[in-house]
């Protein structure tokens, strides 16, 4: 019986979501003369390999070719465990976490020896996750932790700095993510929409992961931020003054909006957690209102977090946000969203592929759709070796080893032809040193955003790849090549 398990852990890791998707079934299958039962989409145990032995059935014969083909590339395989940012999930890992109770921060086909169930699988076959896992058979893990988070793990400084602590679930009440369930301290890669500032740099150069001789940082997709709203407000559209002064709080009731159909106080859903999201909304909101429709110039200030991005107010004691008439603060995009379709007379802010899973009604920006973005965009190549400094600037990094592997785009970066003007970019980041089994997989991971592998998928709307034109190509690929080792 060890030995069947063996045999089936060997194929199953590797081959048994390649043969669902063969299948393309809705039942449990069985991998002929295995003796691995592979769970149907949608079963509890999704994201488990569930092993049996089983009399040998008859099947597909490109089932046994995928089976036996991905049994034999797992000898070199290696799993990879990351997290951090919210905002980029539906493309990177899908929506299967939506469906579990309570929602699963931690998507996976690894094994993860630390893990709050229920876990959530990645959603085949059009996710970036599990595409590069059945085309490599390297398996994945991701925890949804904010971006905040994902930078303190991969510095090691900071409140949660260990990448082997328990990843939990959403819950706005906690246990909140203390890591990523990997299987070590440090992560192989993180996600973050808060690009590495100079002070994180400076943390990482005296901090206890200085040793992996500096760190690489890559753009992976651009993604509209959508304004979700409660389903009892009417209006179709915001302008940009209209948008400004909602979250300065110049208007605190809906009144103040033509066809609102409300009279009601405004309601504004933030986020409580440390989030890239939060920056690029709040670096939109500087952009776009300091100094214009009467709000104060340096009003607003970039910040991944939006308690620190707003002024509070003297005559209120312990307030995170202006002069709002209520307010409520959620832990992660799906909770921002959750918190603005339930709470009435609310408003919030999010990735549009999040807005649109759960159904949340939006305005558009200006007449322009947050879901309007192409799948893929042409701008510059990112700027090397910089990062951005407190006016929101780019600024060459400083006492950082290897300083060209860090890319940066512009957040001010509006691409030609998009008239959707609330725009985040999302980025992966690692070690420049790091395990050298995890070289190539990381490459190929990173190669997905570069179309270099010929089974990508088309993102969701609302995301766009970045690689649009040759040169942003070739110059990020010589980043990879030289930087990830």
């Amino acid at each position: 019986m060890d030995a069947a398990r063996s045999s089936c852990g060997n194929i199953a890791r590797a081959g048994c979501d390649t043969a669902r998707r063969v299948l393309a079934g809705k039942q449990p299958r069985t991998i002929p003369g295995s003796g691995c039962f592979c769970p149907r989409r949608g079963d509890p145990s999704k994201g488990v390999f569930v092993m049996r032995r089983t009399s040998f059935l008859r099947f597909h014969p490109l089932v046994i070719a995928a089976a036996a083909m991905a049994a034999a590339g797992s000898a070199n395989a290696v799993d990879l465990y990351g997290g951090g940012a919210t905002f980029p999930v539906q493309s990177y890992v899908g929506d299967d976490f939506l469906l579990t109770t309570p929602r699963a921060r931690l998507s996976r086909n690894t094994t993860n020896p630390v893990a709050t169930t229920p876990i959530a699988g990645l959603t085949p076959p059009d996710t970036v996750f599990a595409r590069f896992s059945a085309g490599t058979s390297n398996l994945i893990s991701y925890c949804q932790t904010g971006s905040g988070t994902g930078k303190t793990v991969l510095l090691g400084v900071g409140s949660v700095t260990s990448a082997n602590g328990e990843c939990n679930n959403y819950n706005n009440y906690g246990p909140f993510p203390a890591g990523f369930s990997g299987l070590v301290a440090s992560p192989d890669y993180i996600g973050t929409d808060s690009p590495i500032t100079q002070a994180d740099a400076t943390s990482f150069t005296g901090g206890p992961r200085a040793a992996r001789v500096g760190l690489w940082q890559i753009p992976t997709l651009a993604g509209a931020i959508a304004l979700p709203r409660h389903e009892g407000l009417n209006f179709p559209n915001l302008t940009t003054a209209q948008v400004c002064a909602i979250f300065s709080a110049r208007i605190t009731s809906w009144s103040a909006i033509p066809g609102s159909g409300s009279s009601a106080p405004i309601h504004v859903v933030f986020r409580s957690d440390g989030s890239g999201t939060s920056f690029a909304f709040t670096r939109y909101l500087a952009d776009a209102c300091n100094g214009n429709f009467g709000i104060p110039v340096g009003y607003f200030t970039p910040n991944q977090s939006f308690a620190a991005a707003v002024p509070a107010v003297g005559n209120q004691p312990n307030s995170v946000a202006p002069f709002y008439a209520a307010s409520t603060a959620a832990s992660g995009n799906p909770n921002v969203v959750t918190q603005a379709v339930a709470t009435a007379n609310s408003i919030g802010y999010g990735a549009y592929p999040e807005v649109h899973k759960q159904g949340a009604e939006f305005p558009t920006v200006n007449n322009a759709s947050p879901a309007s973005l192409p799948t893929s965009i042409s701008i510059p190549a990112p700027l090397s070796g910089m990062v951005l400094n407190a006016s929101n600037t780019p600024t060459p990094v400083t006492g950082l080893p290897n300083p060209t592997c860090l890319r940066l785009v512009n957040p001010r970066t509006i691409p030609a032809g998009v008239a959707y003007p609330i725009l985040a970019y999302t980025y992966m980041a690692g070690y420049r040193n790091d395990n050298a089994a995890k070289t190539t997989p990381l490459r190929n991971l990173l190669g997905y955003f570069l179309s270099t592998e010929s089974n990508r998928p088309a993102p969701p709307a609302g995301f766009a790849y970045l690689d649009g034109n040759a040169a942003y190509r070739t110059s990020v690929q010589n980043t990879i090549n030289s930087c990830i080792l």
